[in-house]
């Protein structure tokens, strides 16, 4: 078993693990480095992990294997800033997706959710997308389009995968009990190119990445940490705009308390100007007006903060409308087959949607799933289901539906 281990250094500004997963042994590969590049290989070692944690390729007991494993890089006195992993290609589906180039990246990942989302009765799953080719331009000449050739003149392609979802979440409870801050799980097939990169390599002394080449897929999944993955079925588009949103939030109300404490500094600073000036002039009327004065800016302080009491209160209910508005929309989006929602509107607290199903069970089944959504303060009722005849005689009968309900307060 070769093994490596040099000393942390605590200077460096990353510290990077890949983990590459098999049978009932595991290859890990710790790299630090600047922001840049890495420039050392801090431990490259087959583990032997404890027993019963997996089975067949799969993680059994993941808070166990996540506290074991921290256990051991105590015992090392390695501290990773992230951990790479990956799923097996056997879990792994791919394909490709063509969408009109004007598409916004908002409604590419839309239209993603709508295709790659799992059926009702499947196990669900996590995915990610990358644009594989360009523009792709029409011919000079029209060709002979076969059946489900899209038409666009312009169109771009974007490639998918998915794995199981319980793939992902057993690797997240891993890092949650591990303390580890896990950056990616990846498809295993995908990381062998990092290690092929000499340019990702060229800073690491030749000894250690020799050693460290032994084991190819950790390593690989390391380099990941300044190559980026292809794929990453973490939900890492949805955490990055929850972390801007609080961001936005956070910095709008340190300017809002910075201005009030500032309104607040000026009333006391008048105050003293004002109470040093009347014991200096002995002016009674002067001071009179000098404390009108205060008053009135003191009144205006009070104003300001009250308003950015309020504003600090709105930005919180907006926060919640729209945690509201994208656990309903995802609901809404999952039952696209069969199902099409005409109308949605929010009137105050009062919700409804309305639209036509094919069955009556898909209109019913749709308000039991929105049933289970935390965000009701009176649940969703089908309140409305009804059978229209079709137009004509090719025509499909379809049932018209509308659900209400109502909303929790937003503050």
């Amino acid at each position: 078993m070769a093994r490596m281990i040099w000393p942390y250094r605590r200077s460096q500004s990353r510290v990077v693990g890949g983990l590459d997963v098999w049978g009932d042994a595991a290859h890990l590969v710790v790299l630090t480095g600047t922001a840049f590049a890495a420039d050392g290989v801090s431990c490259a070692e087959r583990l032997a992990l404890p027993e019963d944690c997996m089975a067949e390729g799969q993680l059994v007991e993941p808070q166990v294997l996540g506290r074991w494993f921290k256990d051991w890089l105590r015992g090392r006195d390695l501290r990773l800033d992230s951990l790479f992993v990956t799923v097996p290609e056997a879990d792994v589906v791919r394909g490709t997706l063509r969408l009109p180039f004007d598409l916004q990246p908002d409604d590419v990942a839309f239209q993603m959710a709508a295709e790659l989302q799992a059926a009702p009765n499947d196990p669900p799953v996590s995915w990610d997308y990358t644009e594989k080719d360009g523009v792709i331009q029409a011919a000079s000449v029209i060709p002979v389009l076969e059946v489900g050739t899209p038409t666009s003149l312009e169109e771009r392609t974007y490639a998918w995968a998915t794995a199981p979802r319980a793939r992902v979440d057993a690797w997240q409870q891993f890092a949650l009990a591990a303390g580890i801050r896990l950056s990616a799980v990846m498809p295993r097939d995908d990381v062998q190119v990092n290690t092929h990169n000499q340019t990702l390599l060229a800073q690491l002394p030749p000894a250690q990445a020799g050693l460290a080449r032994q084991y190819a897929e950790a390593l690989g999944l390391a380099l990941g940490a300044w190559h980026g993955a292809r794929f990453n079925f973490l939900p890492y588009r949805a955490m990055k705009q929850r972390a801007l949103r609080l961001h936005w939030l956070q910095r709008v109300a340190a300017g809002t308390l910075f201005g009030a404490l500032l309104a607040l500094g000026a009333v006391f600073w008048m105050t003293q100007m004002a109470n040093n000036l009347s014991e200096e002039t002995g002016d009674i009327v002067a001071v009179e007006q000098d404390l009108k004065e205060v008053r009135s800016a003191q009144k205006h302080a009070q104003t300001v903060l009250t308003e950015a009491q309020a504003l600090a209160q709105w930005l919180h209910g907006q926060a919640v409308v729209q945690q509201h508005t994208l656990q309903w929309s995802r609901v809404l989006a999952q039952h696209s087959q069969g199902l099409w929602v005409s109308e949605v509107k929010q009137q105050q607290a009062h919700w409804w949607v309305k639209g036509e199903a094919l069955s009556a069970a898909q209109a019913q089944h749709l308000a039991q799933q929105l049933k289970g959504l935390n965000i009701w303060a009176q649940a969703p009722e089908l309140r409305h289901l009804e059978l229209t005849a079709p137009q004509s005689a090719t025509g499909l009968s379809v049932w018209h539906f509308r659900i209400e309900a109502d909303l929790k307060a937003g503050v």
